[in-house]
């Protein structure tokens, strides 16, 4: 077998079929194509009345030249049609809080049901000490509950679980503490952060969470063997993309479903998840 033979068939499928000439536009398609990434995750710690429970997830959307109107609609519609007992969002709507305002006046309202949690994200933050409000409002009149250092607690018999989001690691100002008191007793702890740099510092600060889910990395956006060519993590390529376990805890990187700086990806994909709680039997 000839060497281009042997390449050819390397490639993943959908870049075969890319002309030859074409092959250098791969990465723009790859931070275009939204992919749905569906798994089931076995957790000791879950309760049996949250065996089968689905949570939504979709972070780093990054609303504005990259991610027009028209992929934000049918994203928000994808996720709704998950199904899903959560959705969560991660944070990051837009390149800064005017894109972010933008997101949310550009997509429907939620769907009542399936409750809506949302995350603030270092993009999300507006510049000179200006107020939250108006993309906190822009959220809620779209059925989104955002959180800033709250949590919210949900029931299933005498069973609970608690889904802590604390403010951004950045540019906000994260309360454990705070979280620490509103998710005592649950059963399992959910901590929905939009950076994983921050869960050092709430292992650090007592808050005991079962399960994390987080974006902010892009999974590097581009990264080559497994490794960000520029990592927008303070510990580098420790938490970059995928499942990790530390602090005691289950860990989720999404790469994200946007870009930002430039459209383009290589070594990870867009994505948004479905993602099933079970309850490991041993």
């Amino acid at each position: 077998m000839e060497l281009k033979e042997r390449l050819a068939r390397a490639l993943p499928p959908m870049l075969r079929h890319i002309p030859r000439d074409k092959k250098w536009l791969y990465p723009f398609f790859l931070a275009g194509n939204i992919v749905l990434r569906e798994e089931e995750r076995r957790l000791d710690a879950l309760p049996g009345a949250f065996d089968g429970y689905a949570v939504a997830y979709a972070s780093d959307i990054h609303f504005g030249a990259y991610l027009d109107a028209r992929a934000a609609v049918s994203l928000c519609e994808r996720l709704t049609a998950l199904r899903a007992d959560l959705i969560l969002l991660g944070g990051d709507y837009g390149e800064d809080q005017e894109q972010a305002i933008a997101f949310f006046n550009a997509i429907p309202s939620f769907p009542a049901g399936a409750p809506v949690l949302a995350a603030l994200g270092n993009h999300d933050y507006p510049e000179g000490g200006k107020t939250m409000e108006p993309l906190l409002r822009a959220m809620r009149e779209k059925n989104v509950q955002p959180l800033v250092n709250q949590t919210r607690v949900f029931r299933q018999g005498d069973d609970s679980l608690a889904v802590c989001v604390p403010d951004d690691f950045r540019c906000g100002k994260p309360d454990f503490q705070a979280l620490k008191e509103q998710s005592d007793g649950a059963r399992f702890v959910l901590l929905s952060t939009h950076s994983p740099d921050l869960l050092p510092d709430a292992a650090e600060a007592g808050l005991r969470f079962d399960l994390a889910l987080c974006g902010h990395t892009h999974g590097g956006q581009v990264a080559l063997f497994g490794r960000s060519l520029l990592s927008s993590s303070i510990y580098g390529n420790r938490f970059r993309a995928g499942w990790y376990r530390a602090f005691g805890a289950e860990i989720f990187v999404s790469c994200g479903a946007g870009t930002s700086i430039l459209p383009m990806r290589l070594g990870t994909r867009s994505e948004i998840h479905r993602l099933v709680l079970r309850v490991n039997k041993g």
